[in-house]
């Protein structure tokens, strides 16, 4: 806050530099907000009076910030009018989410994102959240066969039309509908509105203390708070109630905390005196939040979603959200929740206006129309390459490479494979520059990759001490630093002088492990540093704000390796011969002792990066004895119960009273290493798993064509 005079007034500041985009929203259905994305994960949305926006947006603009211009004017554009800029410029930008989605190119989860932020929806105002379909409709089977039709949600009905019973009643109520100040309309209640979100969300702060607000400071009574996943669904589905239809939000695919009650709220008892605690999931998810986010979120990536998908887009984004296909459809709602419904800013009636803005706030809003004819049809799935690690079996070495000295980092750019010797880091984005270290001098330089040219000289970045590790941001702006006095080092690279050169400006020093830094991970999708220490700990930054987040249990042995998975924010962790996986939260998913001689160390970690949701269970561990290790993470559901697993579950990590879920499985050993394997990488393309040892040598692990017809098959 400041003062002026007498009055304070609440200000906010943005970094130009960590302005990612700026796009015009409507807030309350009015063209009057404008969003700020960061860098860092974080919206805001800035709500101004109407003409106000205009010129604020005008003035951001002329600040030449990033922002998308196709995408902003989409947004803000009314779909009225065919023949703006706006409109032309959404109907390239749809067009091309479309092909892209059709072609198979991107996933279900992520089209149907898209398709929110064109229609102006985002995590920014609850009253416009993300909408997401139901996609199953059997939550009582102990197994998901998601090869019969049966089990899924009709993604062609709205949900009160689930069953012919509501079918039935909401098509008599819109037929004997009469009112003349009132159009008619289906659904009272609407599929996504704040409330809806707040349900969900409960057991999430801050939204549980949102849900409170909601109910007069106090949680709503425990028989109607969200308590069973199955229970949930039929009330949507309109099995005896006809008030509920609502949808579900992107978390059902992604967020398994959610699920939980992990800070312990009093819920308050049933009826039936039953406490009300976690959600109580359906039989197949194996009594774990966890595996039902992964269930759930491979029905929606599955063949008959991908097949059908196109018919709820017409639904809520599509031709048939308003108009004659919306009363054919059964998909009319109260006409306030329509865009250009009413124009509130010409009501004079205080009383009236209040009236209608609840009704915007508090019953939903319906998506901005984005289509007007109906959505094509998905054409196809993408073929995928035969796994190299769930093939693994028929691996076959191939040497590529001699490197004068060890190999600590391997990367593909541009269809070449490129490596970084001892002390080394190759610089993102183009690679085409090195970060080096451990000179007599301490000092840090920076490399041409091509001819090793100097470009500059960075001295006593650690205060005389040596500097141990490093890492960047995918985009090559941030460089981090770990030295032999345990401290941190976060720097911003900066691009100065006719010759371009670097200048390292520090954003901030972290402290708090007590030994030498061993390894780093900088993983910019998360905005989080994950630093490993010879004190045995392993502890999460926060990318943005540059504070301790928290710290894994202690290890047994010194931290080696480090890997964090840019997709799933997945970590996994290697001390000694211990290997752990983590989730982004710190939950341990999974420990293993992946060796019986203590010599044999783990040097290097990989996983796969190729998709979000698709075979995320695979990592692969190098050894000091050469030996490189597939390894798949599975549920104890589903090949070993814990019984059968007592004194291996925890591999001597204290973890309290909550067991990891699951168990890493040794897949196939890889030997052809004769020296300490330091570094690993898995192309995005699939096609090769690429090994480096410390004596420079590198190897690209592949699957031969004989094999390919054999793996396939017994995959």
């Amino acid at each position: 806050m400041y003062a002026s005079g007498n009055i304070s007034h609440l200000w906010r500041m943005w970094k130009l530099n960590s302005v990612h985009e700026i796009l015009k929203r409507d807030y309350q259905l009015r063209p009057v907000a404008i969003e700020i994305f960061s860098m860092d994960g974080y919206n805001d949305l800035l709500v101004f009076h109407k003409k106000e926006r205009e010129e604020v947006f005008k003035n951001l603009v002329g600040m030449n910030l990033p922002r998308n211009s196709m995408l902003d004017i989409t947004i803000s554009g009314s779909n009225k009018q065919k023949s703006n800029e706006g409109s032309r410029l959404f109907k390239v930008m749809a067009r091309s989410f479309s092909k892209r989605w059709q072609n198979g190119e991107i996933s279900n989860f992520q089209y149907l994102m898209h398709l929110n932020t064109l229609a102006g929806r985002g995590y920014s105002d609850l009253t416009q959240y993300p909408v997401f379909p139901w996609v199953l409709a059997d939550y009582e089977s102990e197994d998901l066969d998601l090869s019969d039709p049966k089990i899924f949600r009709r993604l062609d009905k709205p949900m009160g039309c689930q069953t012919l019973d509501g079918e039935e009643e909401f098509r008599k109520r819109y037929e004997s509908w009469d009112d003349p100040e009132v159009p008619k309309f289906h659904y009272g209640s609407h599929y996504s509105s704040a409330g809806i979100v707040l349900f969900y969300l409960i057991r999430l702060p801050p939204f549980s203390s949102e849900n409170q607000k909601l109910q007069g400071g106090q949680f709503d009574h425990a028989d109607r708070l969200f308590n069973s996943i199955r229970d949930t669904w039929q009330s949507a589905a309109g099995k005896g109630n006809t008030s509920d239809v609502k949808e579900l939000i992107p978390e059902f695919f992604y967020m398994p905390e959610f699920l939980e009650n992990r800070f312990n709220l009093d819920l308050g008892e049933k009826q039936s005196g039953e406490k009300v605690n976690d959600i109580i999931l359906p039989p197949w998810a194996k009594s774990s939040a966890r595996e039902f986010i992964r269930k759930h979120r491979e029905a929606l990536e599955s063949d008959y979603v991908s097949e059908n998908l196109h018919h709820w887009i017409d639904l809520i984004f599509g031709f048939k959200q308003r108009g004659k296909a919306a009363e054919e459809a059964l998909n009319v709602f109260y006409h306030y929740t329509y865009e250009g419904s009413v124009d509130i800013d010409s009501v004079t009636d205080p009383a009236m206006k209040a009236s209608i803005l609840a009704q915007i706030n508090h019953f939903g809003q319906t998506p901005k129309q984005l289509f007007l004819k109906p959505h094509p049809k998905r054409w196809s799935e993408r073929k995928l390459p035969p796994h190299p690690l769930k093939h693994s079996l028929h691996l076959v070495p191939h040497d590529l490479h001699k490197n004068p000295s060890s190999i600590s980092q391997i990367v593909t750019f541009n269809d070449k494979i490129l490596v970084a010797g001892e002390n080394t880091l190759l610089k993102p984005r183009t690679y085409a520059k090195y970060v080096a270290w451990g000179f007599p001098d301490r000092s840090l330089r920076f490399l041409g990759y091509d001819q090793d040219r100097l470009l500059s000289t960075h001295e006593n970045l650690h205060r005389g001490n040596q500097i141990q590790c490093a890492s960047a941001s995918h985009d090559g702006q941030i460089l981090v630093t770990g030295g032999d006095d345990g401290l941190l080092c976060v720097w911003h690279i900066v691009k100065y002088g006719p010759r371009a050169l670097r200048q390292l400006q520090l954003e901030q020093s972290l402290c708090a492990h007590t030994a030498k830094i061993t390894c780093l991970h900088v993983c910019q999708p998360y905005m989080v540093i994950v630093s490993g220490s010879d004190d045995c700990t392993v502890i999460l930054w926060d990318l943005s704000s540059f504070v301790f987040i928290w710290q894994l249990p202690e290890f047994r042995s010194p931290v080696s390796a480090i890997y964090v998975n840019d997709l799933t924010g997945e970590i996994a962790t290697a001390a000694g011969v211990t290997l752990a996986v983590w989730s982004i939260n710190g939950d341990c998913l999974a420990v293993v002792n992946t060796s019986q001689l203590p010599s044999d160390f783990i040097i290097s970690l990989t996983g796969c990066t190729f998709s979000d949701w698709l075979e995320t269970n695979w990592y692969v561990s190098g050894h000091q004895s050469g030996a490189v290790k597939v390894w798949k993470m599975v549920h104890f559901s589903e090949e070993l119960t814990p019984a059968k697993m007592t004194g291996n579950l925890t591999g001597g990590l204290v973890l309290g009273d909550k067991v990891p879920e699951y168990t890493l499985v040794l897949h196939k050993v890889l030997k052809c290493h004769k020296n300490p394997v330091t570094a690993l990488h898995i192309t995005s393309d699939l096609k090769q798993l690429l090994s480096g040892d410390s004596v420079g040598n590198l190897l690209s692990w592949m699957l031969p064509d004989e094999s390919l017809k054999s793996s396939i098959n017994q995959g």
